[in-house]
């Protein structure tokens, strides 16, 4: 019984520093300049007084999904008021991720960008795969959650405008 308990709390202590430090809902979200995959310089502060819709991304399927999942937001949702990006965060290649985005079943409608030094994904503290996150008009993250629908993105944005 006791071996359990100590190797429930090694466990824990390892787990734990992963986590601390990570940006929590209602702080500033942390500046950042990267370029997209047509070779435009995007920064994070370039988008000031819009909603940001952020997708954290790496070359797998269930990013791919959430993607598509950002077409259809970026169909519904009007772009003087909402700006969507995705980011790889992962460090590929920008040739890594050219290919990738070519096997998508549509063309991704919002800039997408790479991170080839991950500095996205530890400032962020990134946890899931995809992670989702929403910046407010005032640059405060505002929501953060795994890989989320259209469905519910767009109800959620709209209360924000």
């Amino acid at each position: 019984m006791r071996k359990i308990f100590l190797l429930i709390v090694i466990m824990i202590l390892g787990v734990i520093p992963a986590f601390a430090g990570a940006l929590s809902q209602g702080e500033q979200a942390p500046a950042f300049s990267l370029k997209s995959m047509d070779g435009k310089k995007v920064a994070l502060s370039d988008f000031k007084g819009k909603v940001v819709v952020i997708g954290m991304f790496h070359i797998c399927v269930p990013c791919m999904n959430q993607a598509m999942e950002f077409n259809k937001v970026r169909k519904q949702l009007s772009e003087d008021q909402v700006v969507v990006l995705g980011i790889n965060t992962n460090g590929d290649s920008r040739e890594a991720v050219a290919q990738y985005l070519s096997k998508f079943p549509e063309k991704v409608e919002f800039p997408y960008l790479t991170d080839p030094e991950k500095g996205v994904y530890k400032s962020y503290s990134q946890r899931d795969m995809p992670t989702v996150l929403i910046i407010d008009q005032k640059g405060i993250l505002n929501a953060r959650a795994p890989a989320v629908g259209a469905d519910q993105l767009v109800p959620y944005i709209k209360k924000m405008l």
